[in-house]
């Protein structure tokens, strides 16, 4: 890496100005709609923990009814000792608040709990991973661009000498040291560099569009060169990355939902209380209650086992995930780290090629100059040095965007 750091010296611009490309990231990552709705899911995984905790203190429910019956009807139920007159009549109403819990769920209850526990750590590791996804996009896109105008500059310079080259040609018909066909050549040339422009700024455009939609933002302003490469770190460990993270969780996950249906196997067990008051003939009369009660689902003709079996199916996707993401990851690591070296490697050739291309292009115009050469061979040698120093400024960006996509497969955000 420290030897890197001097050819990206020399290759990129040092001029700041505008826009940097840590702004922009930050600035994605505040105002970019994928995050703020990820955002609100951790927010709602939050209140479904509070929401799965608070049901196990039961409900507390306030009742009241009306009925008119056909014949008389107590105000409550007879019991002993029977006094006579009871008050009875056809319209019945009543008034009270009931109270309801369950004591004993086999545990579903508390595996309803860490399952939602589970869901809130899983959403918060995809916000980091969204966050992560999000910045390499960011720095993919301004790089492009800065891509992009530094070729477009080269172009523009290139267009400047073929310019001064028609001048001298034109001078040159005029003393019959030139053919009329050499400056029919340069100048389209020079129309070829400008359609390469145009079509240059259209991609410039498109991608500022891009850059602004994922920052948040209607439009962005100047970018300002990148000064230097970031940090390489050579460290892979897989352990900890995010996404092994995530399928972790998602095992642990599917192991607790298979946990939460061995429960239906015990009864269910629930605490209920009722007091209120009903009212008929004028009177009222108090009515409580206090009781336990419970279901035992004994048979239902193998529902629950397919159910059961289901979900240990999917704790073994789970595991067989978890060891895909491992080698998937190991694979991605290897292709970045790989990306950086083959680019680091295509800086070095193209800075030799766009060196004798250079040398080439200068032998060529001696020779046109001296008549020795042709308008072909120099505008062939001038093309050679233009498309070197061009793909020399591609490259450099492509180790940079290479660089940050290590840092997006680690998991890495800053």
């Amino acid at each position: 890496m420290k030897r890197l750091l001097p050819v990206l010296a020399v290759l990129l611009p040092i001029t700041a100005y505008g826009l940097t490309m840590e702004e922009a990231v930050n600035t994605a990552l505040k105002n970019n709609y994928d995050i703020l709705i990820t955002q609100r899911k951790v927010r709602s995984a939050q209140m479904n923990i509070k929401s799965k905790k608070r049901s196990n203190f039961g409900k507390v429910i306030f009742k009241g009814s009306y009925t008119r019956y056909n014949i008389p009807r107590t105000l409550t139920p007879i019991v002993p000792p029977i006094i006579s007159p009871v008050p009875s009549d056809r319209d019945i109403g009543n008034l009270g608040i009931a109270y309801t819990v369950n004591i004993f769920s086999g545990f579903s209850k508390i595996e309803d709990v860490k399952i939602a526990n589970l869901e809130k750590k899983l959403a918060e590791d995809y916000l980091q991973l969204s966050k992560s996804q999000i910045a390499y996009n960011v720095r993919s896109i301004y790089l492009k661009i800065l891509s992009l105008k530094e070729n477009r500059s080269a172009l523009s310079s290139y267009i400047n000498a073929l310019n001064t080259l028609k001048k001298n040609i034109k001078l040159g018909i005029k003393t019959g040291k030139r053919p009329e066909i050499d400056l029919l050549k340069v100048e389209a040339e020079i129309e070829r560099i400008n359609t390469e422009i145009e079509t240059i700024n259209g991609n410039i455009k498109t991608l500022r569009s891009a850059l602004a939609f994922l920052m948040g933002k209607k439009e962005i302003g100047t970018l300002e060169p990148v000064k230097k490469a970031p940090d390489v770190r050579p460290d892979t460990n897989i352990s900890k990355n995010i996404r092994i993270k995530i399928a972790k969780l998602q095992l642990e996950k599917s192991k607790k939902y298979t946990k939460k249906l061995k429960a239906s196997y015990f009864p269910s067990i629930n605490l209920d209380a009722y007091y209120g008051k009903n009212y008929g003939a004028g009177e009222s009369a108090k009515l409580w209650q206090i009781g336990i009660s419970f279901n035992w689902l004994v048979f239902d003709f193998g529902s629950r086992e397919a159910k059961l079996e289901m979900a240990k199916e999917v704790t073994l996707s789970s595991k067989l995930e978890v060891e895909r993401e491992k080698l998937s990851l190991q694979k991605s690591l290897t292709e970045a780290l790989a990306k950086i070296e083959t680019a680091k490697e295509r800086i070095k050739g193209i800075e030799k090629e766009l060196e004798f291309a250079r040398k080439v292009k200068e032998i060529e115009k001696v020779r046109y100059d001296t008549g020795a050469g042709t308008i072909y061979d120099l505008l062939n040698a001038e093309a050679k040095f233009e498309s070197a120093k061009s793909r020399l400024i591609t490259a450099k960006y492509d180790l940079l965007d290479a660089i940050y996509y290590l840092k997006f497969v680690k998991g890495e955000v800053k």
